[in-house]
């Protein structure tokens, strides 16, 4: 590994840098130590050497290079593997999940992703994994946390320990959960897949949530708000969140109903919204799959259905919101359901499929979310000054996403991270 002075000289084919709206040819990056030093034409590169300096050229010219992904919405603490978040409740202990949640972020960075949000995770163990990826414990993106997400009682994701109501106590809560470490914050403001909430009503009045906002934006934190009706998202709406997960159209009933007037309001707000239509992708994938080996049992049955039915929901929806003009903002989901770490390309390519070009779709997955958690002045984009988080991959996803899936090479703050193809080779 070459020292923190090391000049390196990153020669890929082409640059998505996220600032040009295009894609660059004759490019080159300089990175030293964990910042980019120098980014311009390649025929430049060679007046950077200084005598004496010990200089590295990294030639990628069949690749793409890019701002390191960042996945807005992930759960460390859970397995992907079809459990629900009351099963892992009951089958895991808090230090089974905290292994997990070391597990699944060396997935992710060896997948390409160089940041994350955990948007959920038991008790204090997202505050553990952050401490433990500051001492280089363990490997991983950064990694930005939230805590256990305010809820009401028995409300969606009560389990994880935050479990919170009234005006003046969800206050005091967001002042714990920053004092504790939060990076943002998290309000299940639905309920979800919890079997003891309504994920067809609002879970908090609009006077709790905008306490919430308040008293998180007084402590220049960012609000996450999860919505799965209608309802939930006017009052994110109206309490001024900064992001809305999920935001899904049903109604009380329990119904889906594309609503013109609340999608009127998302389109001229300010607010992020994070389809997590890739979570849907993968859930039908993995259960086609299991139906062609055996028998689904009925759970699995009514699960394949209500996907496929609420993924062409979504996929309309998120269709039309793109045209009206809305900010979308790339977020996995990861961890819940049948969703691996590993795979956040998969809900690029969603966003895609909704009606964001490729390159739309990149900047979803890179500068959006940096812009959405206020970090964009130090990553997010490829830049002189900000942290080497960088991402090459074989091909140019302008031009074809799956190409983001073909990751060649990995930087988190300059250090080369191994990649999930070099963690697989023999040897």
């Amino acid at each position: 590994m070459p020292q923190d002075n090391t000049l390196r000289i990153i020669l890929p084919g082409k640059l998505i840098d996220g600032v040009s709206d295009k894609t660059q040819e004759g490019m080159a990056v300089a990175i030293r130590g964990s910042v980019i030093e120098w980014v311009g034409p390649a025929s430049q590169a060679d007046s950077l050497n200084s005598v004496g300096a010990q200089t590295e050229t990294l030639d990628f010219s069949g690749g793409t290079l890019l701002a390191g992904l960042f996945d807005i919405h992930t759960h460390t603490n859970m397995p992907g593997d079809g459990r629900t978040g009351e099963q892992v409740n009951d089958d895991d202990t808090d230090e089974v999940r905290l292994l997990r949640s070391a597990q699944n972020t060396g997935l992710a960075v060896a997948s390409g992703v160089t940041t994350m949000c955990d948007c959920g995770s038991w008790n204090r163990n997202a505050f553990a994994l952050k401490e433990g990826l500051a001492l280089g414990i363990v490997e991983g993106p950064r990694v930005l946390v939230s805590g256990p997400p305010l809820t009401v009682k028995l409300g969606h994701l009560w389990y994880m320990g935050g479990e919170t109501v009234g005006v003046d106590a969800v206050r005091s809560r967001v002042v714990e959960l920053v004092d504790q470490g939060a990076d943002f914050i998290k309000v299940a403001a639905s309920g979800g897949s919890t079997s003891t909430s309504d994920p067809y009503s609002a879970a908090y009045s609009v006077e709790e949530l905008s306490a919430i906002v308040d008293e998180a934006h007084n402590r220049d934190r960012t609000v996450l708000a999860h919505c799965r009706c209608t309802d939930a998202i006017n009052v994110a709406l109206d309490a001024g969140v900064d992001t809305i997960l999920h935001c899904a159209f049903y109604d009380n009933d329990g119904s889906y109903r594309f609503d013109q007037k609340t999608a009127d309001r998302l389109a001229i707000s300010e607010v992020w919204l994070n389809p997590t239509m890739g979570l849907g992708n993968a859930n039908r994938e993995r259960l086609i799959k299991i139906k062609a080996e055996r028998e689904l049992t009925p759970d699995e049955e009514d699960r394949l259905e209500r996907s496929t039915v609420s993924g062409a929901n979504s996929l309309a929806q998120f269709s039309a919101l793109v045209t009206a003009g809305v900010k979308l903002v790339g977020g996995s989901d990861c961890g819940w359901s049948y969703y691996p770490f590993g795979d956040f390309q998969g809900e690029i390519m969603s966003l895609h499929k909704a009606g964001l070009s490729p390159l739309e779709a990149i900047y979803a997955g890179t500068r959006s979310p940096a812009s959405a958690l206020g970090n964009l002045d130090t990553i997010g984009t490829v830049e002189t000054g900000k942290e080497a988080d960088l991402l090459v991959v074989n091909g140019d996803p302008s031009q074809d996403l799956e190409c983001l899936r073909d990751v060649v090479a990995v930087f988190k703050g300059g250090s080369r991270v191994a990649t999930a193809k070099e963690r697989a080779a023999p040897g």
